[in-house]
């Protein structure tokens, strides 16, 4: 029972993102260097480097969803100001893994459909749990761990702000089995070393939720 629990938390927990790749390096490497914020809009030059469209980028997936940054990563402007932002998507009953941030704290505001939000701060303390409907926020605090997600058949969107330019992403689970296998388990109380195997592999994009959900949401027709 242990083992088939555990198997199907990983599967909820599989990775959020795998990083994003630098896609101007040269480019942001220069603004890095620059010693003012006025040398830097020396080399904004033009009105397009200071618009991001999220639904332009590859990242951005409907089904199960997908979560699309704009960071120093993928929307050099940011360098300089301190933040970053995210645009959430959420299908029928798609959800985020349990992951943290573990150079920002999280601001999170719904924008359309329901969204369940739960996180766990620090050893010792409860597990904080909400809805986010549309124009309700929350925060996770830097480093705590969080997961989203949306139990409705209908999608739900989100708006994330992080206090970082370069945030970061650490899944619970792919970054769990990094560690000696033996240590896993006798953390676990149970062999673990055929589940590292059964976790998907690092994505951008969201994952399919519950199998109640899923099976509820077809039976309405809200998902195929």
């Amino acid at each position: 029972m242990l083992l088939k629990n555990t198997l199907w938390l990983a599967s909820l927990t599989a990775s959020l993102v795998a990083g994003y790749p630098t896609e101007n390096s040269e480019f942001a490497v220069q603004l890095k260097m620059q010693t003012t914020q006025l040398d830097r809009l020396g080399s904004l030059d033009n009105n397009g480097k200071w618009f991001f469209n999220f639904t332009a980028q590859s990242s951005y997936v409907g089904d199960p969803g997908s979560v699309v940054t704009a960071n120093v990563a993928t929307f050099p402007a940011v360098i300089g100001n301190g933040m970053s932002m995210a645009l959430i998507t959420l299908a029928p009953c798609g959800m985020l893994p349990a992951h943290i941030h573990p150079r920002a704290s999280n601001y999170v505001v719904g924008t359309k459909g329901s969204t369940r939000t739960y996180f766990f701060e620090e050893n010792g303390a409860r597990v904080v749990l909400g809805t986010l409907n549309p124009g309700v926020m929350t925060i996770f605090p830097q480093a705590a761990l969080h997961t989203m997600f949306n139990d409705r058949c209908t999608e739900s969107t989100l708006i994330s702000a992080l206090s970082s330019e370069d945030p970061g992403t650490l899944t619970f689970a792919n970054s769990l089995f990094e560690l000696p296998k033996d240590l896993i388990s006798s953390a676990f109380g149970a062999d673990m070393s055929l589940l590292k195997n059964r976790i998907p592999a690092l994505a951008s994009n969201a994952i399919a939720g519950t199998r109640d959900c899923l099976a509820r949401c077809r039976r309405s027709g809200g998902r195929r």
